[in-house]
């Protein structure tokens, strides 16, 4: 990493048995004899799961894999029970492909368009049918808890009905968006109609849709799902009261997809130029420390940086359009795009939800929810509407969908939990401040956060989002996919895939999966260092929670102009080349997709000698020739700041 080192405290340490107690990572329960012994299980059967199966038989043809989905049909979030008309991604078509597998003609999508829902299922289940992957999936099966195998390394993934799987090593890509994160309102069971989340559109929206005694539809939220459910309801002619609480974060941005003016471009495809990522604060050395060096830490770069995001700003507000009429001005963002991370989303609709606004068939309300009655909705205020149906577009909980079991062992894992102990909590709110005088010595504007407005000098108080969510920690994950106190302890039997959300999420998917396997497999060039892994670690999610407070940082890594270095680093750490362009100009200029790292599995088994070996039986105490300390109990010490604990 290239930020400057603030001189901060160091971390003192503790009591051995004190921080095994904090941070357990013992092996609790299980022998094998019960259950079938897989060498990889995936939990996940959407486009991260299978990535990830795929890459391992791409690496390891003959081992013995397992993908466990909750769902009916494969796709996760693209799942046949979760899509519904009208619905479409963000991107357009070949900004979401497969490296190896291009969309072409015979999905419907024409070139240039969003891909609908629909295409975008049979896209995936194309590509599991072609990479083999549909005969390793058991569908509908629900884990209920997972904990660590007794006397060898490894896994026991116990399913709701009751069946337990072995495993050597376990990747956990159920994503980000998986529990719907359903708000706490007082008086739901008075309300008298139909009641649903936003991810629940593609099994229950007709209920909205086809029933004539649903006249008016209410929709809760301000980002992309809520547009969504807005439009869907509008198409059908419904009437909608749009409701985005007062006391949050406002609407969120949903852009064109094409920029405006002379110079159109895909907008999807700026973040992903090199040369865009320069003006954003970054974690990682890219190559061209040069230039963020001047435009972050000399008065003329800084001007020129911050020139850059006002007129990013502004340009936006004017291809959005909302400050065009009086009644659509309620729409706007609060802040720049610069604080807002992935949340946002392309305006890709075939009615117009701004010419419902301006006829009055949709009626935005800034209001908090006090009540909800017989088909009554009461704000705060005192004002009361009517609906006969309500959307909640509250986003996904925080809360992990995997269980593992002892809880104890949450802090370690870097699993979002609300059952830390006090000495976990301090443990982490030590490193959160190293963390955050490190980031402060190089970009302090993060540290402030966003001003109250565009011409204000007043910091914006920090929200913590609704409800219960406020109570969760974030992922805390190495490099986002390696748990620290596993990774230190040389235990490389646990990744996490996805627990990310960026714009060119199939790139950088595609590139976790590999990190992940080599990771698995004690392969990677550039390894977990255990004196700093915990630090880095906690840097990561503190930069995170800064970098996009008006989105997803508090919970995950939430990256658009930074998403490129962050590849870099992942590129970096398996001894690949990180430059991928023909020549400099293209390097700063050309946007990075899918192609640019196309065929980079073969890339890494060349460069590792064709493949990749996995050993047989219990694992051994080293890791990369790093002796593991051992306390009298047999646990693993773990440390951090180069100090055991």
């Amino acid at each position: 990493m290239w930020l400057r080192q603030a001189k901060t405290h160091q971390i003192n340490a503790r009591d051995p048995k004190a921080w095994t107690q904090r941070n357990d990572i013992s092996a609790p329960v299980l022998d094998i004899s019960a259950g079938e012994m897989y060498d990889y299980v995936i939990v996940g059967a959407g486009p991260s799961g299978l990535c990830a199966a795929k890459t391992i038989r791409e690496c390891e043809p003959d081992a013995r894999v397992k993908i466990l989905d909750s769902n009916k049909t494969v796709g996760g979030v693209w799942s046949k029970e979760k899509i519904y008309p009208g619905l479409k991604t963000n991107n357009i078509r070949g900004g979401i492909d497969f490296s190896d597998f291009p969309m072409h003609d015979g999905f419907g999508v024409p070139a240039g368009q969003h891909v609908s829902g629909e295409a975008m299922h049979q896209y995936i289940r194309a590509y599991a049918e072609q990479c083999g992957l549909l005969s390793l999936i058991d569908f509908e099966s629900h884990v209920a808890e997972v904990s660590k195998l007794k006397d060898i390394r490894g896994w026991n993934v116990k399913l709701r009905a009751g069946t337990e799987i072995h495993t050597r090593k376990l990747i956990v890509a159920t994503g980000v968006t998986n529990a719907p994160n359903r708000p706490q309102l007082s008086g739901l069971e008075e309300f008298g109609g139909p009641i649903m989340h936003s991810a629940e559109l593609g099994m229950q929206g007709t209920a909205l849709t086809d029933n004539a005694k649903v006249e008016t539809v209410a929709v809760l939220g301000g980002g992309k799902s809520a547009y969504d459910s807005v439009h869907l309801a509008g198409k059908a002619g419904k009437k909608v009261e749009w409701i985005i609480r007062k006391s949050g974060k406002g609407p969120e941005w949903v852009f064109p997809a094409h920029t405006m003016g002379p110079l159109q471009a895909v907008r999807e495809k700026l973040p992903a130029r090199r040369i865009v990522s320069f003006f954003s604060p970054n974690l990682w050395n890219d190559g061209f420390g040069w230039i963020r060096h001047f435009l972050h830490f000399t008065r003329i770069g800084k001007t020129i940086a911050q020139k850059f995001w006002i007129n990013l700003h502004k340009a936006t507000l004017e291809d959005c359009g909302m400050r065009k009429d009086e009644r659509t001005k309620v729409l706007e963002p609060e802040q720049s795009p610069f604080w807002y991370g992935t949340a946002s989303g392309i305006y890709s609709y075939e009615k117009d939800i701004y010419d419902m606004v301006k006829t009055g068939q949709v009626r935005v309300h800034r209001e908090d929810i006090a009540q909800l009655s017989d088909h009554t909705i009461t704000f705060r205020s005192g004002v009361a509407i009517k609906a006969d149906a309500l959307v909640t577009a509250t986003g996904f909980s925080a809360k992990p969908t995997v269980n593992f079991l002892p809880e104890t062992s949450h802090s370690a894992l870097g699993v979002p939990s609300s059952t830390y102990t006090t000495s976990q909590h301090q443990f982490w709110d030590a490193l959160n401040a190293k963390a955050d005088a490190t980031i402060g010595a190089s970009f302090p504007r993060l540290l402030a956060g966003p001003f109250k407005s565009p011409t204000s000098n007043v910091i914006q108080p920090f929200n913590q989002g609704m409800d219960r969510e406020a109570n969760y920690t974030p992922f805390r994950l190495y490099r986002a996919i390696a748990p620290p106190g596993l990774a230190q302890a040389g235990d490389l039997s646990l990744a996490f895939v996805s627990m990310f959300s960026n714009l060119a999420n199939t790139p950088r998917m595609e590139l976790q999966c590999l990190w992940a396997y080599a990771y698995l497999n004690d392969a990677l060039t550039l390894r977990p260092d255990p004196a700093t892994v915990f630090d880095e670690t906690a840097l990561l999610a503190q930069y995170a929670r800064h970098r996009a407070p008006y989105g997803h940082g508090r919970f995950f890594p939430d990256l658009v102009f930074d998403q490129v270095p962050y590849m870099d680093s992942l590129l970096q750490d398996l001894g690949l080349p990180y430059w991928r362009k023909a020549n400099i100009f293209a390097e700063l200029f050309s946007p990075y997709m899918a192609p640019d790292y196309r065929g980079v599995v073969q890339e890494w088994l060349r460069a590792n000698g064709g493949g990749n070996q996995r050993v047989d039986g219990a694992a051994t105490t080293t890791n990369r020739d790093v002796k593991i300390a051992m306390d009298e109990e047999g646990q693993p010490l773990l440390k951090a700041n180069g100090k055991t604990h």
